[in-house]
């Protein structure tokens, strides 16, 4: 999917500036037309549809890349800060602003570089390292949140499945010490990927790995959800232990909270689905694929805003600590 993502099929004629109706210059993304870069690459300098549209996405990328780092750091930066922050769920909520921190940081640039300097190099094939990036990072990336997600989803439905057990058995050290692990397991995947797997099974072994971490997330949170239905009577109206019935609010809005990240990063992704009927139309693949690309990267700086809304401590932390850094 995300070779999908970024394998916009430029089939362009690029000594008339013109769009080229023929498809005999689609070439997969593993495919090379010349020593460095494939076909649909060196096609598209000098179209200049093209090169308007990939000035504004790397105009937009730039922009909203400054805004995901520094929101993103200024979630992260609180959570630490802030005692009373410490706990389980807002360990995976930094997880998460960490992914999207580095999609700000990293990302977006190498992606709004891939395509400004596709038009401004006289040399394309200098820019071969910097096409590859732009193709792993995404996909690293993108991977590292739908992982936050996964796990997240587990633990919310651990939490409001069992309040009492949760509270003792899974603690802010913990949950660090398995986002990190997972982290760790994800790039080494990753780069077994791109250094050992052969090209003929990368794209399947690709859609198949981010299908599992869109299901996994989707799946848990549903059962969470069918967790909370179950467990309301009975916990809120049947039970007279306080305590229980406390965490368990706490839990569920915590789990609601979640899903609302889920959302917006399934949302994201909807332009990609929508346009992959008509990858092989050539406005398509020419001039909305970048576009598409971007939404699905201008997710990290939707999640910190849903952070701040939805979460009333984080939100006022974040007030508290800005006001503390001013004075300093």
């Amino acid at each position: 999917m995300v070779d999908t993502l970024l394998n916009e099929t430029l089939l362009m004629n690029g000594t008339n500036g013109s769009l080229d109706n023929s498809l005999n210059g689609t070439m997969s993304i593993h495919e090379q037309s010349s020593q460095c870069l494939p076909s649909w690459v060196l096609n598209a300098i000098g179209v200049k549809s093209v090169y308007a549209s990939d000035i504004a996405v790397a105009i937009v990328n730039i922009l909203f890349a400054i805004f995901a780092f520094l929101s993103n750091l200024a979630v992260i930066a609180t959570i630490i800060r802030t005692p009373s922050l410490h706990a389980p769920v807002n360990v995976l909520l930094c997880g998460l602003a960490a992914a999207d921190c580095l999609t700000g940081l990293v990302v977006q640039p190498v992606y709004a570089s891939w395509r400004f300097l596709l038009h401004h190099l006289g040399e394309p094939c200098r820019l071969v390292h910097l096409y590859q990036a732009s193709r792993s990072l995404p996909f690293l990336f993108v991977g590292c949140t739908f992982l936050n997600l996964a796990i997240t989803s587990a633990d919310r439905l651990y939490a409001v499945s069992r309040p009492l057990a949760y509270r003792t058995a899974v603690t802010s050290r913990g949950m660090a010490k398995i986002v990190v692990s997972a982290w760790v397991v994800w790039i080494i995947y990753i780069c077994l990927m791109e250094t050992v797997v052969p090209k003929a099974i990368y794209e399947p072994m690709e859609n198949i790995t981010l299908t599992l971490l869109i299901i996994i997330p989707v799946g848990g949170h549903i059962l969470t959800f069918l967790a909370i239905r179950t467990n309301n009577r009975k916990i809120l109206c049947a039970t007279h232990n306080l305590q229980h019935a406390t965490l368990y609010k706490r839990a569920k809005k915590a789990a609601r909270d979640m899903a609302f990240y889920i959302v917006a990063t399934l949302l994201s992704l909807v332009p990609l689905v929508i346009l992959l009927n008509f990858e092989n139309s050539v406005i398509v693949g020419n001039l909305l694929f970048p576009w598409a690309a971007t939404a699905t990267m201008l997710v990290s700086s939707v999640n910190p805003v849903i952070q701040i809304r939805r979460n009333t401590a984080l939100r006022k932390a974040l007030k508290t600590v800005f006001k503390r850094t001013t004075v300093e």
